[in-house]
């Protein structure tokens, strides 16, 4: 049985319209079946990719341009390789299923988008219902796919706007490891005025939707449901709801609240390694 929620099944590719291409900035790594297929592939294009991958003994991999861009990213944000062939099908499985994302638990599947994704973050916040998760022919909110594992209390957003837990929560994410310089810049004059981003916090918490707050919380959480068993529903829930609250404080800072919602998926949840600082606590 596959679990998703309940936008998953409309997600496309915003392609050319996506302001934060996955075709750069990230490590493309080839998959072996895919990585044969390129290696016999006849022609023009057979010779431009295996002029544009590096094998090593861990894979194969293509090779970035100097601006961190897949070789096959054209210009206009399209992909030169779908352009070219006509079909998805030519693609490696990582370039094929991004965002998404599946977790094995107890012979259950759970699926979903990754926030890293624009197109993933405007589905997510585009409903201010609460956010249900489909199996088989129902679809029920995530109190319910857990059962008894979260209290209410866990599963509602609750914002924190003094200072010391603002302080307290920009330490915490000062412990993990950054995705870049512009992350660590942001939290650097975030930690050094704090009393601006009080004022940011205590502003925001008179206009910000709790429903939608509601539902990054949720996500962010189902997002982890397959380290239930080893991490336990409090270090979860205290997790989820540390990441909802530094989302709403860079909101609140920002403005955007999208951007700080893909922002914090960039630099926490596609890091095991951060993931599980902040889960320690």
């Amino acid at each position: 049985m596959t679990i998703y929620p309940d936008f998953y099944d409309v997600f496309r590719c915003a392609a050319s319209g996506c302001r934060h291409t996955c075709c750069r900035g990230w490590e493309i790594d080839i998959d072996a079946e895919t990585a044969a297929r390129y290696r016999v592939l006849p022609g023009e294009l057979g010779e431009r990719l295996r002029a544009s991958i590096t094998e090593t003994e861990s894979g194969a991999t293509f090779c970035l341009t100097e601006d961190e861009r897949c070789p096959f990213l054209r210009a206009d944000g399209l992909c030169d390789l779908i352009r070219t062939t006509g079909s998805e099908d030519i693609l490696c499985d990582v370039c094929a299923l991004h965002p998404r994302f599946f977790a094995e638990v107890g012979g259950v599947t759970l699926a979903g988008l990754g926030l890293c994704c624009e197109e993933a973050c405007r589905l997510l916040l585009a409903e201010k219902k609460p956010l249900l998760f489909c199996a088989e022919d129902r679809a029920v909110p995530l109190a319910a796919l857990t059962g008894c594992a979260f209290s209410d209390d866990m599963l509602r957003f609750q914002p924190r706007t003094d200072e010391a837990s603002c302080m307290a929560l920009l330490e915490r994410y000062a412990r993990t490891e950054p995705i870049d310089e512009a992350w660590t810049a942001q939290l650097a004059a975030l930690r050094a005025d704090a009393a601006a981003c009080v004022c940011a916090a205590e502003a925001y918490r008179t206009e910000y939707d709790s429903a939608v707050f509601d539902r990054i919380l949720h996500y962010i959480l189902y997002r982890q449901l397959d380290r239930l068993e080893t991490d336990g529903p409090l270090a979860l829930a205290r997790y989820a709801q540390d990441a909802a609250q530094f989302v709403f404080l860079t909101a609140a800072v920002t403005g955007d609240l999208p951007e700080a919602l893909r922002r914090w998926s960039e630099q926490i949840e596609y890091s095991t390694e951060n993931v599980d600082i902040l889960i320690a606590g």
